[in-house]
């Protein structure tokens, strides 16, 4: 196995914290991992984007430049990762705050409303693991096991946030291709390979 992941919106989305929790899951399972973060010196509201590599072998280049799966948090990731996902790759879009959709037919696109279904929970800054749990409802690149046993690690301290955080990660997990109803717009006839909720 080797998948090159990209997740990607704006400060304060937990995009880092999403890119994290995934390679160390990897860790945990004994894979070749690497994960690069960057962010824009704003503490909030700058664009921030993290590549994980996940391998069975050696990784030799740190660098993702086509990632095979993607998360897109905001309109403007969704843009740059469109063109990007590599043919048969997978990018998840947060419906909640894109308004368009893709043109391309020779990817999956899930439009997730992972603001939405985090309000629901209780608290929106959950977008992330909703998105998280979605990838990996649908790209099993590591199991949910690593992934609750890496945030235990993570927020061990934190047992209020680790809770609620779990339970994000169950919501996303629940999104399997086969509960995503197929897409539907006014504008656009739908798509065979997008699904919406």
């Amino acid at each position: 196995m080797h998948e090159e992941i990209a997740i990607a919106g704006t400060g304060g989305q937990g995009v880092l914290f999403a890119g994290r929790l995934l390679a160390e899951a990897a860790l945990l399972e004994d894979r070749e991992v690497v994960w690069m973060p960057s962010y824009g010196a704003e503490k909030r509201g700058g664009s921030v984007y993290c590549n994980i590599i996940i391998s069975d072998e050696r990784i030799g280049a740190m660098v993702v430049v086509r990632p095979h799966a993607a998360i897109a948090m905001n309109l403007a990731w969704t843009e740059r990762f469109e063109p990007a996902i590599k043919p048969g790759g997978l990018l998840i879009v947060n419906k909640s705050l894109v308004p368009r959709q893709l043109k391309r037919d020779d990817i999956q696109v899930i439009y997730l409303p992972a603001n939405d279904l985090a309000a629901e929970l209780g608290d929106d800054s959950a977008a992330n693991l909703i998105a998280l749990g979605t990838l990996i409802s649908c790209r099993p690149v590591v199991s949910p096991s690593s992934i609750y046993a890496a945030m235990d690690n993570m927020l061990a301290k934190n047992r209020k946030r680790l809770e609620f955080n779990k339970r994000a990660l169950n919501k996303g997990l629940e999104m399997a291709p086969a509960k995503i109803s197929p897409t539907t717009s006014s504008s656009a006839r739908p798509h065979p390979r997008a699904t919406s909720l």
